[in-house]
């Protein structure tokens, strides 16, 4: 037994915390707050401005820590419960090591694409500081979560263990997305009619079809992973899979790059720019939102591709 009691009992103490700390606050914006702002709406909303966006970006960032705390606690208590099995104990660790890239990916999303949504007031010349750092949390976060994952699985390539390491808070992720903008249509749906309430419509329910989709992918490739880990084996479907949630949620981020601009070139001269400090008045900067939707999601779209056809190339094998 290479870990103690005392680590384990560590170990479920520290998830129990992690758990209620992102569950208060993905419960409180994600379920409780973000949906019912519609309600009070006289200006129109958008996931690209501040107000309800930001409401849900938390939101979201909470419950996906959430679910993930929630894992680790689940896992950590049962490796006390069977005090022989470190295995256990490591799948926990990996739990830290997918809290740690899910913080990083909110950094790096704030860095390049919604930036203006915890940095409202800010105009093009004061935004930069903010961007820069937010991209040094980024490559710090990434950097500390890397390590412990090399030092787990890396000098093994234990490819199928550190697929669950990253697919399981993918899974967290997209099931969030899915209870925020469900509830948030569902909620809509019931409001009388506000500024914006078609388009707030379409947005949130292509959202919500966007992330049940990523979310059915992405949580199909975590039990697959964890089914070939068992058997030792490596399929492509699994690879698949994950591939094709990261495909759809791309594929999402260019359609709301779309949907912004068809809306927003219309009306440019009331549009709300993310790097503007002049509201309602026109400006060059009223598109940036969807010119950095297709930018970051058109990367995201073209990586998922090049891993799916390296996937397609790959056989079946013994994994070592």
């Amino acid at each position: 037994m290479k870990y103690s009691s005392t680590t384990r009992l560590i170990n479920t103490f520290l998830f129990a915390l992690l758990a209620a700390g992102f569950g208060t606050l993905g419960i409180l914006f994600g379920i409780l707050y973000t949906p019912f702002l519609w309600r009070q709406s006289t200006t129109p909303v958008s996931l690209g401005v501040e107000g309800w966006g930001l409401s849900a970006m938390l939101g979201v960032l909470g419950l996906t820590g959430f679910l993930v705390s929630l894992y680790g606690l689940y896992v950590s208590g049962r490796s006390i419960a069977k005090g022989n099995d470190d295995s256990l104990v490591k799948r926990s660790f990996g739990c830290y090591i997918g809290l740690g890239y899910v913080i990083a990916l909110f950094f790096l999303a704030n860095a390049t694409w919604l930036y203006r949504l915890t940095s409202s007031n800010l105009g093009f010349d004061d935004i930069t500081f903010v961007v820069i750092v937010f991209i040094v949390a980024f490559l710090v976060a990434a950097i500390v979560s890397n390590i412990p994952l090399i030092r787990l699985y890396g000098e093994n390539e234990e490819l199928n263990k550190i697929m669950k390491v990253i697919t399981g808070p993918l899974s967290a992720f997209t099931c969030a997305g899915t209870l925020v903008f469900g509830l948030s249509y569902f909620v809509l749906l019931g409001t009388s009619d506000i500024y914006g309430k078609e388009k707030a419509s379409m947005e949130l329910s292509i959202g919500f079809v966007i992330f049940l989709v990523a979310f059915v992918l992405s949580f199909l490739a975590f039990i697959g992973y964890g089914r070939a880990d068992k058997a030792n084996v490596i399929k492509k479907a699994n690879g698949l899979a994950f591939e094709g949630s990261l495909f759809v949620l791309g594929g999402g981020m260019v359609g709301a790059g779309a949907i912004e601009y068809v809306f927003q070139s219309v009306r440019n001269a009331e549009a709300v720019s993310l790097v503007s400090k002049s509201v309602p008045l026109a400006n060059s900067n009223y598109l940036d939102f969807a010119v950095t939707s297709w930018i970051f999601g058109g990367i995201l779209v073209i990586a998922s591709l090049v891993f799916c056809a390296s996937t397609l190339r790959g056989s079946k094998k013994k994994a070592e």
